[in-house]
């Protein structure tokens, strides 16, 4: 049954607005005594209070309580909330990478498992991420996790994918796909779309020509291309169209001047070096940077740094890289194979590159800050599996690029959530709004870190403490 009742949040209100009838059902909850952080304002509302009915916010304030007898009340005090924050960079169905050999020739696959992924989706909630874009993964797979969310069989995030990642061998499986003829790039664009997906992803190996089939496939089918690249340049690429670029990681030689891009092609060999290479030698006051910045301003390109990449292999050779205190958080295959995948990544390199690796990183979080400057649209991404202390990480270090705050906390809701197309129904606190909450037991516009101190997140209306997602191993059966 539905009820109304008179409402005013606070004299002062009265006197500018009025009271307004508010309806709510009797289902409805309320959560008060907390401070309400809006990025969007830039401001931090102190003694708050909330109103969920259903999986919608209902009505929000400060001060008096409203009058009602709420199915449950819950008393938030000493916790800030937050939107629910948004992964844009988040492999949420992908298991552990494994390499066989098939005819002579290596297989490198990422194969999804329901329990993985499952583990993978909790944990992201724990972190308190509501919302992620997955940017790559099996077509099938991301197909099911959206059908097991939305019928409730799961708990996690919404999810808005990239299929199989458009990469040439030894990567294969499910998680990739290869097109040569136009009618195969066409084929796998429209398999894509039919499956539900949103966006596809373009990855490192592929050539100019390639990329720009794959754009062009892409788009024929309301998809939008995406790339990860190495050898083909950024400014290329947002020539051909593609609307966003993932990584702080531009390392094609076509964006060093003459000189240095000689030295850099003549230092290539197999393994990773050019990650921290391009950044020793790229002069960001040059023309062909100038150009690389220009040209992504003309076309929006959307940005997506993962600097926790950078980190993650500049300091591959630390042994608590990923600290003890993470573990649990992080499925024991997928740790065994990232730390696999990691020592594999930087296998030849030697103590001065490892030095090296770690004295270019201010020039990698440089590289951000310029393009944030230019006035480009940015999100964050963490490559792993969504959220996980990484998320919290990964925001740090745009604060330590020298992005201000509030702004870093507008690309964790609000301004990814408009960049995804979904700032209509998430990314506020808004009456009306999706309830995609996050409690934290700390202020983030004072630290940033606090992003990883999740007492309760609210998802679709839906409360979960911490605890609750945190305390299923996932070695033992799921009890749901």
């Amino acid at each position: 049954m539905i009820r109304s009742l008179l409402s005013c949040t606070a004299f002062s209100a009265l006197l500018l607005t009025g009271c307004q009838t508010t309806h709510y059902t009797e289902t409805a909850t309320l959560y008060h005594g907390f401070s309400r952080v809006d990025p969007v304002n830039e401001e931090v509302i102190e003694d708050a209070w909330l109103v969920v009915d259903g999986d919608t916010i209902a009505a929000t304030g400060s001060g008096d309580l409203p009058e009602f007898d709420f199915a449950q009340s819950h008393d938030m005090a000493g916790l800030y909330a937050l939107p629910g924050m948004i992964d844009a960079h988040a492999h949420i169905t992908s298991g552990p990478h494994s390499t066989e050999f098939v005819d002579g020739a290596p297989l490198v696959t990422i194969e999804s498992r329901d329990d993985i992924t499952r583990f993978n989706a909790k944990m992201a909630l724990a972190f308190g991420i509501t919302t992620v874009r997955n940017p790559g993964g099996s077509t099938e797979a991301n197909q099911a996790y959206d059908q097991n969310i939305v019928s409730g069989a799961w708990i996690g995030p919404e999810a808005l994918h990239a299929g199989s990642v458009i990469q040439p061998p030894p990567m294969g499986g499910a998680a990739f796909a290869y097109p040569q003829s136009d009618a195969e790039w066409d084929a796998e664009a429209q398999r894509q779309a039919d499956a539900g997906m949103d966006y596809f992803k373009l990855y490192v190996s592929l050539t100019e020509d390639e990329l720009a089939k794959g754009i062009a496939a892409a788009e024929r089918v309301g998809l939008k291309p995406i790339a990860h690249l190495h050898m083909v340049s950024w400014t290329t690429a947002a020539e051909l169209g593609v609307h966003g670029l993932e990584h702080a990681l531009p390392t094609s030689p076509d964006l060093l001047e003459p000189e240095a891009r000689e030295a850099y092609v003549s230092g290539f060999g197999p393994n990773s070096k050019f990650m921290y290479q391009w950044f020793e030698l790229a002069d960001y006051d040059g023309p062909l940077f100038q150009e690389l910045v220009d040209t992504l301003v003309e076309n929006q390109t959307v940005l997506n740094f993962n600097f926790i990449v950078n980190h993650l292999v500049y300091n591959a050779d630390d042994p608590q890289l990923i600290p003890d205190e993470w573990a649990p958080y992080i499925h024991p295959e997928i740790l065994t194979g990232f730390r696999e995948f990691t020592a594999a990544s930087v296998y030849g390199w030697t103590e001065e590159d490892f030095k090296r690796a770690r004295a270019v990183f201010p020039r990698v979080l440089e590289f951000g800050k310029r393009l944030y400057d230019a006035g480009l649209p940015v999100m964050i991404g963490t490559d792993a599996s969504g959220g996980l202390p990484y998320y919290a990480m990964e925001a740090g270090f745009y604060v330590d690029a020298g992005i201000p705050v509030w702004d870093v906390l507008r690309m964790a809701t609000s301004s990814t959530a408009d960049q995804l197309g979904i700032g209509g129904r998430t990314g506020r606190i808004e009456p009306g709004l999706e309830a995609d909450i996050v409690f934290l037991k700390a202020n983030p516009v004072d630290r940033i870190d606090a992003l990883g101190e999740v007492d309760t997140v609210l998802n679709n209306g839906t409360a979960y403490t911490f605890d609750d997602l945190t305390s299923q191993s996932p070695l033992t059966p799921e009890t749901e």
